[in-house]
């Protein structure tokens, strides 16, 4: 009997694996725009990036495609493909979007809040407490992530999870720049807590106004970041 794979599975088995590090490139580069290490605008340098994964450019450029699809970047003839540089009223829209979102996740999180998770989340809003102290902003935003990213999960709902995670990577095209100002870390932390409050009482409708509140001040200061009043 013949120990080689037929045609068929062979094509399958290198569709997978390509379809594998298709996945992991598209979640390095977004990785890489969530951390800061890529802005709007940058240049994606497809070689250097294949380089640094060790493989081919090929699952780079299928990446770059599904992340051109998803609003992260854009491909410009002759010149390459880009993060994508956002209008400040496709931020205003999509932040919209992401309040509605996250008050959802508010309501499920207080429902479904154990001691487990809720001792995970105090845990996180003193790291962060600490992060702003010392204002380190690459920290906040981590730890800022890993908060938003619990909720969501104690929230457990696939389906909005899936719109939830498609808004928010676009929001990393530009989120960092709300926290920038003088004191946005304590005051954003200050709303983390409020929000913490109404889930350890398991407030459905306050946890999902906390949330809302928090977007919607996330945008006031992602705006004056950009166009100061």
């Amino acid at each position: 009997m013949s120990t080689t794979p037929p045609s068929s599975a062979l094509q399958q088995i290198k569709q997978r694996r390509s379809r594998t590090l298709t996945s992991i490139v598209r979640e390095e580069i977004a990785g890489m725009i969530a951390s800061g290490e890529l802005s709007s605008g940058d240049r994606i340098n497809e070689s250097e990036l294949a380089t640094r994964l060790g493989i081919s450019r090929g699952p780079v450029r299928e990446a770059c495609r599904s992340l051109e699809e998803a609003g992260l970047l854009v491909c410009v003839v002759n010149q390459g493909v880009f993060v994508r540089e956002m209008s400040l009223d496709d931020a205003r829209e999509l932040y919209q979007v992401r309040g509605a979102l996250s008050g959802l996740i508010g309501r499920l999180a207080a429902e479904h809040a154990t001691s487990a998770s809720l001792e995970t989340l105090r845990a996180l809003v003193d790291a962060m407490n600490k992060a702003a102290d010392q204002q380190d902003l690459s920290g906040y935003y981590k730890l800022n992530l890993e908060f938003h990213d619990l909720l969501m999960n104690i929230a457990n709902n696939r389906m909005l999870a899936e719109l939830y995670l498609s808004v928010i990577k676009q929001t990393h095209l530009f989120r960092r720049r709300g926290l920038v100002q003088q004191g946005s870390l304590k005051t954003s932390n200050q709303e983390h807590q409020a929000i913490l409050e109404a889930l350890e009482r398991h407030d459905g409708a306050a946890a999902e106004q906390a949330l809302t509140l928090h977007v919607a001040k996330g945008w006031t200061r992602l705006a004056n970041s950009i166009e100061p009043t």
